[in-house]
């Protein structure tokens, strides 16, 4: 067996090794209308093309960071479409629609970057080192960032809760 061989099934262990979590990050971090599958394929098909994942110092970091920027440009580009519908189709004037938002609007209206950190602080549980490590930041800009996420949270749940009684 040669030398490519044996990182090729390196590669597949590791990738499956790595596969769940990836997944779950994704599923988090990603925008709704963007399937978790596909972020994380699309994630390891970039880090591919540099070389076998084994030979990636922190794969894990180097895959959940592709995720993250992945997911930043997938926002970008729903936004942009947005804004152009907008500028196309005239005002809905009926008063039916969605006029609450569920937790998923309200976590998607947060940059992939802050739900990665609120991903990994709060449902992976992570300590802030470990955190801020594995994103890539420093703890100090983890800390502000996970403020700001949880401020932006609590901000849009109380928001929503006053339209409810109003």
């Amino acid at each position: 067996m040669g030398e490519q061989e044996s990182e090729t099934r390196t590669d597949e262990q590791l990738f499956a090794t790595l596969y769940p979590g990836l997944r779950r990050f994704a599923a988090f971090v990603a925008p709704v209308a963007l399937d978790p599958d596909d972020l994380v394929q699309e994630a390891a098909a970039r880090a591919l093309r540099h070389g076998p994942l084994s030979r990636l110092e922190a794969p894990d970091k180097y895959l959940r960071t592709a995720i993250v920027h992945l997911s930043a440009n997938e926002r970008r580009r729903l936004w942009r479409g947005a804004r152009a519908s907008e500028r196309l189709v005239a005002p809905e004037t009926s008063g039916e629609g969605d006029d609450y938002p569920s937790d998923l609007v309200i976590i998607d209206s947060l940059a992939p970057l802050d739900r990665a950190v609120l991903f990994v602080t709060v449902i992976e549980g992570r300590s802030r080192a470990a955190a801020a490590e594995l994103l890539g930041m420093t703890e100090p800009a983890l800390r502000q960032r996970l403020s700001r996420a949880l401020k932006s949270l609590r901000r849009s749940m109380e928001q929503e809760d006053a339209s409810w009684k109003s």
